[in-house]
């Protein structure tokens, strides 16, 4: 069972790289379940293509009231010990490279797209 979680920064919308990038795990790997951080940008394509292919979703979202600027880290760290796979489009945020740190913690599968890069890496 693949519980995959999609990262990436919150400023990128290029939904037809994303959605062909997921697509692309989805027929190597396949994918149970998408997980995403419920920020703008790739999560929200993420829950977009899960929402268009049936794809069971499941948010986890950062309590910034309650943790401050810890929240994200936190909210990241649970999606690790939830998921086993990591599709990251990464053009060096934070918040992503975190996200990064988070699934080698845990070891988990995972994917880098650079973005401004070719598919898939």
């Amino acid at each position: 069972m693949i519980r995959l979680i999609i990262a990436g920064p919150r400023d990128y919308y290029d939904q037809e790289k994303v959605f062909r990038d997921i697509h692309t795990f989805q027929g190597k790997f396949g994918i149970d379940e998408i997980i995403s951080g419920g920020a703008s940008g790739v999560d929200k394509l993420a829950e977009e293509y899960a929402f268009l292919h049936q794809i069971p979703f499941k948010l986890f979202q950062a309590d910034w009231e309650k943790y401050g600027k810890a929240a994200g880290p936190i909210r990241n760290r649970k999606m690790a010990e939830y998921a086993n796979a990591l599709l990251a489009f990464d053009k060096g945020t934070k918040g992503t490279r975190n996200m990064i740190q988070m699934a080698r913690k845990y070891h988990l599968r995972g994917i880098i797209v650079e973005i401004g890069k070719g598919v898939m890496g």
